[in-house]
């Protein structure tokens, strides 16, 4: 009868299949009379499936983590990309209201050109956006136009708005302010300065 430990010594190149066809034989015939032989060969032909299923969990919990951790770092820095660039775009672009104390203006007619000159004092370029102001809607329903609104900005200077660039000059016809209804109004913060009929060919309203 073959000795346990030289069966036990065989067992690994047993289960791998690397003895010969009488030694296999004769392992066998031995595990089949002898349980601690029998045992070990169990134990070392049972599955690591556990083990190595353990250990692929971690690693899966740890690429998880790591996975949150950089999605995590990348939201945060794309919403203060955003951030910035949203600052950016409202000082360079956008910009905040006039107050009226940085800002100078003056009247002036020419011929049958009615102008106004302003010039901000902040150091601060100036933009100034038009829109038009419509009146009641008449019998063809249309919405006739009935004045302007000037609505000046304050920017951060640029490329495209450069320091120097803090001055806007706006004209229009005389014959505008013949309507009884039409106006120019100039925002400078909260404070709306009008002119009319009644006042455009002054220097202050």
């Amino acid at each position: 009868m073959t000795k346990c430990h030289i069966v036990q010594d065989l067992l690994p190149s047993y289960l791998d299949g690397l003895v010969s066809a009488e030694t296999e034989t004769d392992i066998r015939q031995h595990l089949q009379d002898c349980d601690a032989c029998r045992a070990l060969h169990a134990k070392l032909s049972a599955p690591i499936e556990n083990t190595s299923s353990q250990s692929d969990k971690k690693e899966i919990d740890f690429l998880k983590k790591v996975r949150k951790k950089t999605i995590q770092k990348m939201l945060a820095g794309f919403t203060a990309l955003l951030l910035l660039v949203a600052a950016l775009t409202y000082f360079l672009a956008i910009g905040s209201p006039v107050s009226k104390k940085d800002l100078i203006y003056t009247t002036s007619v020419d011929g049958d050109q009615w102008r106004i000159n302003m010039e901000l004092t902040n150091g601060k370029a100036l933009l100034v956006r038009t829109e038009s102001i419509y009146g009641e809607e008449n019998s063809s329903g249309v919405k006739p136009i009935v004045g302007v609104l000037l609505k000046p900005y304050q920017v951060l200077p640029s490329p495209l708005l450069e320091g120097d660039n803090n001055s806007f000059m706006f004209g229009s016809t005389i014959n505008s302010f013949t309507k009884s209804d039409y106006k120019i109004i100039l925002r400078l913060g909260n404070d709306d300065v009008i002119f009319t009929s009644d006042n455009y060919d002054k220097q202050k309203p």
